[in-house]
């Protein structure tokens, strides 16, 4: 352990006070604390111990090593050079320290696990008056942290004299000095030391800044095992939970981005897999969470664990071999180990907070073309149109009319203007009218359909630790308000943790986590109202009544008078109306529950044994109104009609449709730890065991017709009849899936691991570690289960070395690891895959093959050499990290081409069949730039370079669209496997026309319809990332701000400045389709000439001569549309404010902090479009919270 510039040592507080506030009644969860064990950590309990011509120094910090024991004393009033020997077993404490102290003039007082050593007083001496000497001075104070919570033990010593006291429970003191112009030192286990001169002043209130630059006393866990940083042979990143609480983020994916240096977007140093898991592996409280779900396409749906932020102490992300490697078969993409919070000693810890975020909606229309565009492009339509040219033009446009091929209110007011219907001037007023309305469509979804977000979030937890127990829980209340008007959720959380010493070699750890939420999601949108809507549109009238989207503007006349004649539904559509309709009521269940058993054989060897359950329930019930457009559509869609009447083959009623999914995991494991120090050199430590897992995925929908909510009954319905509807009145039909749905998942584990690490001197580290998996997801071959994983390190802490004196480097480390990490993918399996149903033209069951069997399946295998070096300098005020890494996957899962000739599901299937590099470097930075007593300035910087490259796979894509559509099945070997494919574009025609290269390298209009005409333009995922993040604090008040940045990335354009074609059954042909677009369109083609400056094509409407589809699909995947992504967010910014302790002290309060809170900011773009892409016309989120310490 450090000591703070050899001067005083010291440690934990030891202190204990009672609770004398009466709030008790507040907390109804403190009844939980009958779990803590009636016992206390025993003076008396025996030990061996042995020290050989030792000086005291060494005695103690053996002691501190091999026990719970930490030492408090004045390096002045302690004789640490002094030599001893002691041999004894079965020893109390107090007889190991009555021969340390024997016959020397050092005293001692053992205070639960702490050790306070003093002068001893001899016969003569006579007990020290608190009473001022004539030369002396008497100074008073508090010592606190940043966040104003007293440090209790601090140490406070006079330069002048060596005398030494410390601070109390409320982090008070008081010392004689030897006179009002000496020098006092303040120090504390972790913070930064302070000496002050006196200058006269009997009151000095100090505030300690914590030393988290420092590489010394930083404790890592993976999950497995604790490491001390100095020792680390692998690539680490710590948060702990001051580094992000006080912002008051929302997620923890917000809290992972730009504070951990390689993470992006959810993944740890780019992707080693083409169809395996691609997510880190998450750990809390040493257990891996299998917070999975089952898709209705039978893909798993990895998903970040549930949690609540309030009760994280520290996260560590493990990113190399050597880090990570220990989880094997799920080690390749990184480990983010979770820790939540554990009381401390002393009194009752008591904390609530409250936050109200809110997230303004924003009507986005800046790229859209408005009303007035709108009406421009059907006038250009009819303008243009030869059909309205001649003398049949009324009668054309009557067609169109009877045919409903046109359903917008524009180009139905041009039709009957020129049908005769109206007056060209009546026309030309309409569309004017319409023209002027500007976003009149979205103002109404911003005005009736959408809201502001509100999230409340409420938390309270409490805390209690003595020497023998330690409790711990939180509840959490959350009520959220979504953006659509009638989805909403509410949860409750609950999170239990108790540790209790239940004697010298024997100690239990038992928690939970309890999370249901409740709420309600909307399913009709005012995106997608089963209309198509121009930005003229409305939701409500002008005269207050709802619009009405009617059947006669949507359908030809033969269809009106059908619905009319055999009397079926309605087919209008009121979109007031359906909002509240055809609601989908979701409930969700998750628990997590443990129990840990750590028995203590010695001091170097000790057992654990650990057991995790976990559950997970959600259910999905939409409940179909029968007055809903959805039924009403339903049942007139597969309407037959027989003898000239209609036959109801569906009941007309509600529709109930019940979808749940249910999840269970356990994880056992047992473990055998040593750690032992020979010598004061030899550090050895060791971990040997095994672990066992099992998770299980279903899923269930199930769709009942004609439905009673009272009652519960439903009608029956023969599926056989309703398969064979393949048209009706509206042409519908029904598909299978919308009756029922079953699927089940299962994957177990078996795994034996084992680490080692070697330390000498504290100088030269080398660690191992190696784990066997087996599970049901490979080939039963030994050759495929028996495939270990490992890794080696080593670490050299050149800081420690006797020729290393260079006064401004605290700590200098170098590293480097090796080894190999795993992957699976949980949807595989070895052996053949089906999925059965009934058959409606034979009857009977059928299976359908959804994969075929492989008996050689493994996991895949992904090697890791990482370098890295570790720095302080300058006292602490500058650290860092540099890392090289190369991740190398191999027997990576890929489709392969099989054997059409074998049927169905065998022409593609997955094997190990691929190869990829990353390579990358990392850099971290974090300063203190400015550092007075009542003003500080501390500032970081990420880097990340990833660069992604396919090294193996033999499946090419057989024909160009799955090449551009998808391209994550087909991979080229030597680009990056995220590469966005397109056509090389050039240019326009001389007629306004898009143009691109084919294989030739030949310019054309058309399609070229090559796989070697497609290019990779770059990667979708970004090659350079990182923050910057600065804060400063003065006296009482705070601020933060963190820029994220992402460079050389490519994202496609998908809004385009282009019309659509639409295949119209009316007409039989293509017609275009006029609707909002990119407002682009304004800037296109409009004559010869205009190719030379711009690149966005004429509107070319279906009449034209030159009328292709092709057109927008080489437009479309050309690289003309393919945008930079390079972008720089303000993703957060904190303004905090805490209350004068003198304030709060009168009301028993610890501490009380305000805080304003914005996420999603500011995005800085190349282009509109781009930002557009990104989500950067997305509104921030304010946060404003309130945390009481009581």
């Amino acid at each position: 352990m450090k000591k703070l510039l050899n001067t005083i040592r010291f440690d934990k507080p030891f202190l204990k006070f009672d609770l004398k506030m009466k709030l008790t009644t507040l907390f109804l969860i403190t009844t939980l604390t009958v779990m803590q064990a009636g016992v206390t950590y025993s003076q008396k309990a025996k030990m061996s111990f042995n020290a050989n011509n030792m000086t005291v120094a060494k005695v103690i910090e053996k002691l501190e090593y091999t026990t719970n024991y930490r030492f408090v004393y004045n390096v002045r009033s302690v004789d640490l050079n002094r030599t001893i020997d002691v041999n004894l077993n079965d020893a109390s404490i107090e007889t190991i320290l009555s021969i340390i102290f024997k016959e020397s003039s050092t005293d001692y007082k053992v205070s639960g696990t702490h050790i306070v050593l003093m002068p001893r007083k001899t016969s003569a001496e006579k007990p020290i008056e608190v009473k001022k000497p004539a030369a002396d001075f008497i100074v008073k104070g508090r010592v606190t942290d940043e966040k104003g919570m007293p440090l209790v033990g601090a140490a406070i010593s006079d330069n002048g004299s060596g005398r030494g006291v410390q601070t109390d429970f409320n982090g008070e003191y008081q010392i004689i000095t030897v006179g009002s112009e000496t020098t006092l030192a303040f120090a504390y286990l972790g913070y930064i030391r302070q000496e002050i001169k006196v200058d006269g002043r009997s009151v000095i209130n100090v505030v300690l800044k914590e030393d988290v630059l420092e590489l010394e006393g930083l404790v890592l866990t993976t999950g497995y095992q604790n490491i001390n940083a100095e020792k680390a042979t692998g690539s680490f990143s710590n948060l702990k939970a001051k580094d992000f609480q006080e912002q008051r983020l929302s997620s923890l994916n917000s809290v992972l981005e730009g504070r951990i240096v390689g993470y992006q977007d959810g993944q740890i140093r780019g992707t080693t897999s083409m169809r395996g898991v691609s997510t880190p592996l998450y750990v809390i409280d040493g257990f891996p969470i299998e917070n999975t779900k089952l898709t209705p396409y039978a893909t798993i749906e990895e998903n970040v664990p549930n949690l609540n932020l309030e009760d994280i102490e520290t996260i560590t992300v493990l990113k190399d071999a050597a880090a990570s490697s220990i989880y094997g078969s799920r080690a390749a993409n990184g480990v983010v180990v979770i820790t939540t919070k554990k009381a401390k000693a002393g009194k009752t810890n008591i904390s609530f907070s409250s936050n109200l975020t809110v997230t303004p909606y924003r009507n986005y229309t800046d790229n859209l073309t408005d009303s007035a565009d709108i009406i421009g492009l059907e006038r250009g339509w009819a303008a243009g149109n030869p059909n309205l040219q001649g003398a049949n033009a009324s009668t054309y446009s009557q067609s169109l009319l009877n045919n409903a091929a046109f359903t917008s209110l524009g180009m139905q007011t041009i039709l009957n203007g020129y049908a005769g219907n109206i007056s060209q001037t009546e026309a030309n007023n309409r569309l004017n009218t319409l023209g002027a309305q500007g976003y009149k469509y979205y103002d109404d979804i911003a005005r009736y359909a959408k809201r502001d977000q509100y999230f409340m979030q409420h938390n309270l937890s409490l805390g209690k630790a003595t020497d023998s127990n330690t409790f711990n829980a939180s509840l959490t209340y959350k009520d959220n308000q979504l953006e659509n008007r009638y989805s909403e959720n509410q949860s409750v959380g609950i999170n239990l943790k108790n540790s209790t010493q239940i004697n010298d070699w024997l100690s239990i750890d038992l928690g939970t986590y309890i999370n249901y939420v409740k709420g309600d999601t909307q399913s009709y949108l005012a995106s997608s109202p089963g209309f198509k809507y121009q930005p003229y549109n409305q939701l409500v009238n002008n005269d207050g009544t709802n619009f009405v989207s009617t059947a006669a503007s949507r359908y030809n006349n033969f269809t009106l008078q059908s619905l009319q004649n055999y009397g079926l539904y309605s087919q209008n559509i009121t979109p007031m109306d359906e909002f509240g309709r055809n609601l989908i009521e979701n409930k969700n269940f998750q628990n997590r529950t443990y129990a840990k058993f750590n028995v203590k054989f010695s001091n170097a060897f000790t057992y654990s044994a650990m057991f995790q359950y976990e559950y997970g329930a959600d259910r999905a019930n939409q409940l179909f109104d029968k007055e809903s457009y959805y039924v009403r559509n339903k049942v007139n869609s597969l309407v037959t009609i027989v003898n000239n009447k209609a036959v109801y083959n569906l009941p007309y009623g509600d529709i109930i449709k019940e979808t749940n999914q249910f999840s269970n995991a356990y994880n056992f494991r047992q473990q055998l730890n040593f750690n032992q120090v020979f010598n004061q050199k030899h550090d050895f430590s060791a971990i040997a065991g095994m672990e066992i897992r099992h998770a299980k995925l279903e899923y269930a929908d199930n769709t009942r017709y004609g439905y009673d909510s009272q009652t519960l009954g439903f009608a029956l319905v023969n599926q056989a009849d309703l398969f064979k509807v393949y048209g009706s009145v509206l042409g519908g039909y029904m598909i299978q899936d919308e009756f029922s749905l079953q699927k089940e998942l299962l994957n177990r584990y078996v795994s034996f691991y084992g680490t080692g690490g070697y330390t000498y001197d504290s100088r030269y580290t080398l660690s191992g570690s190696v784990r066997w998996d087996r599970s049901n997801l490979w080939g039963t071959d030994s050759k495929y289960q028996n495939k270990p994983t490992w890794s080696a390190g080593a670490a050299w802490n050149i800081d420690k070395e006797s020729f290393f004196k260079v006064s401004w480097v605290d700590a200098l480390k170098v590293r480097a690891s090796y080894g190999i990490g795993g992957n699976i993918a949980k949807d595989t399996a070895p052996y053949l895959t089906a999925y059965y149903n009934s058959n409606s033209n034979v009857g009977g069951n059928q299976g359908t093959v959804r994969s075929r069997p492989n008996p050689e399946l493994s996991w895949e295998k992904t090697t890791t050499t990482n370098i890295g070096l570790d720095f302080a300098l300058f006292k602490n005020r500058l650290s860092g990290t540099l890392d090289l890494y190369n991740k190398k996957g191999e027997d990576l899962l890929a489709s392969s081409t099989g054997i059409p000739t074998e049927g169905w599901g065998y022409s593609t299937y997955t094997i190990n069949n691929g190869a990829m590099t990353n390579k990358g470097i990392e850099v971290s930075l974090s300063g203190t730039i400015v550092k007075t007593p009542s003003f500080s300035w501390d500032a970081s910087v990420l880097y990340a370079n990833n660069k992604n490259k396919v090294d193996y796979i033999n499946v090419k894509a057989p024909v160009y669209y799955l090449q551009l559509d998808q391209a994550q099945f087909f991979p080229r070997v030597g680009t990056n496997f995220n590469s966005i494919y397109g056509y090389k574009w050039a240019g326009l025609s001389s007629t306004g026309l898009p143009q691109v290269y084919d294989a030739s390298g030949t310019a054309v209009k058309y399609n070229p319809g090559q796989v070697d005409a497609i290019q990779d333009f770059g990667s979708k995922v970004p090659i350079h990332s990182g923050s910057f993040h600065t804060s400063a604090a003065y006296k009482n008040f705070s601020i933060s701000a963190l820029f994220v940045y992402e460079l050389g990335h490519k994202i496609k354009n998908t809004f385009l400045p282009m019309l659509n074609n639409n295949y119209s059954s009316a007409t039989g042909s293509y017609i275009t389709d006029i609707t909002a677009v990119n407002n682009h369109i304004a800037d296109r083609w409009m004559q010869p000439g205009d190719e030379a400056f711009t690149n966005i094509p004429r509107v070319v409407y279906e009449y034209d001569p030159e009328f292709s589809n092709d057109s927008r699909t080489i437009y479309s995947y050309s690289d003309i549309n393919i945008l930079d992504a390079s972008n720089v967010r303000l993703s957060n910014v904190s303004l905090g404010y805490r209350l004068p302790k003198e304030l709060i002290k009168r009301v028993k309060l610890q501490d009380v902090r305000f805080n304003l809170n914005a996420e999603n900011v500011y995005t800085f773009a190349k282009s509109r479009d781009a930002k557009y892409l990104l989500g950067g016309f997305q509104s921030p989120s304010y946060v404003f919270g309130v945390n009481i310490n009581f």
